[in-house]
Formats: C-alpha cells, sequence, structure tokens
C-alpha cells in the first residue's frame, strides 16, 4: 500500500447547493478509489478589508455607494472542504438489510440492528 494517500482534502467553490452537488460527483468517483467523505465543512465567502477599503473610499463617488451596499447585501461565493479517507475494502462489508458500509468484523448493523 505504498504510494497510495491515506487522506485527500477537496475545496468545492460557490453556493452551498453548488458545491454539495459537486461534492457528490465527485463522492462517486472517489467511492471507486475505495475513498469515502468523513466530515464536510462549508464557510460563507467574505470580503476582504482592502475590497471594503477601494469600495469605501470610491463613496464620494456614486458607483462607489453603489458598490459598497452590493458588498452588503450580497455575499460572495463560500468553500466546501471535505476530507476523504481511505478504506480498504477487506475491513468494511455492506449490509444486506439497510445497505449501509460498516466493519467487516461488526456481528450487528448500528443503523439497522441487522444481525449477521
Amino acid at each position: 500500500m505504498f504510494g497510495k494517500k491515506k487522506t485527500i482534502i477537496k475545496e468545492f467553490k460557490g453556493s452551498e447547493a453548488a458545491s454539495r452537488k459537486q461534492m457528490d460527483r465527485y463522492s462517486e468517483k472517489m467511492k471507486k478509489k475505495h475513498y469515502r467523505p468523513v466530515s464536510d465543512n462549508y464557510t460563507e465567502g467574505k470580503y476582504g478589508a482592502l475590497e471594503f477599503l477601494v469600495a469605501l473610499l470610491l463613496c464620494f463617488v456614486l458607483i462607489g455607494f453603489v458598490i459598497f451596499l452590493y458588498m452588503l447585501f450580497v455575499k460572495p461565493s463560500g468553500t466546501l472542504t471535505v476530507t476523504y479517507e481511505y478504506q480498504d475494502p477487506s475491513e468494511f462489508k455492506e449490509c444486506p438489510s439497510c445497505a449501509e458500509i460498516i466493519k467487516a468484523k461488526a456481528s450487528k448493523c448500528r443503523f439497522c440492528g441487522y444481525a449477521f
């Protein structure tokens, strides 16, 4: 198993709904390589201090005031960060009752209670 990364972190930019759609498509590709998403975190986008200072300086001109109002009410795209972890196929099995992935050594499914 030399050369295989155990953990991959991928970022998807855009609105939360668009980022999650991108993540779902990417997760399907990663599933074929035996990686599964372990965690995800969406952070809303923010304008930096420089953008606000430029907008404030331009407030003396009408267009700068409009840009400043736009920046106050319209949020920029955020970032969805997902961590994928390699799972050895021999360490996991699929529950025949609920189709959830569980550890191979499990004698009972933690999701539906199915006994093996």
